[in-house]
């Protein structure tokens, strides 16, 4: 004897209550997208502050994503550490425009401010970041040497130029 399954009636919801249950199913699941969110968010916070420790005063980007076509569109995902709105941090942006018109639309975030989905997308590339960080601590460390010899010469020649015054005032008196 073969035994049939037992027929499921599905029960067919109205608009009204499909979109009630799926608001009550989009809150309750609001409440652990948001602890996660902060959880991804806080385990960042060593980071800066270990770069706000150092005090470094240099920023980087990284590409976690982008394109440009031959007409000119590029587009642009970075993390990056950055000052925005003053305050220094691992952030994210988004960059597109057209290289033709030398116009591009950028919005820029704090880490803990971004889109989740970017932040998502971005923690696997945090060594690329601090590997760029890396390299563009220390081109910096050779142009600022470079402008202190710069700088150093010009002081020099202001100094002599300030000595030969004050001889000429003293000739003169």
């Amino acid at each position: 004897m073969s035994s049939k399954p037992p027929i499921v009636q599905k029960t067919v919801l109205s608009p009204t209550e499909r979109i009630s249950k799926s608001f009550k199913q989009l809150a309750a699941s609001s409440i652990e997208l948001n602890a996660a969110a902060e959880e991804l968010c806080k385990h960042l916070v060593p980071l800066n502050t270990a770069l706000k420790d150092i005090n470094l005063g240099v920023s980087a980007w990284h590409k976690i994503a982008g394109r440009s076509d031959e007409d000119g569109y590029y587009w642009s995902r970075d993390i990056g550490y950055a000052q925005i709105r003053r305050k220094w941090g691992i952030a994210l942006r988004k960059i597109e425009g057209c290289q033709d018109d030398n116009q591009h639309e950028e919005e820029t975030w704090l880490f803990h401010e971004a889109p989740r989905w970017m932040q998502i997308e971005s923690v696997g590339k945090l060594p690329d970041l601090f590997d760029e960080l890396f390299e563009r601590t220390e081109d910096t460390i050779k142009k600022v040497r470079s402008k202190s010899i710069a700088a150093q010469i010009l002081a020099t020649a202001i100094y002599a130029a300030v000595e030969e015054l004050k001889g000429q005032r003293k000739s003169n008196d």
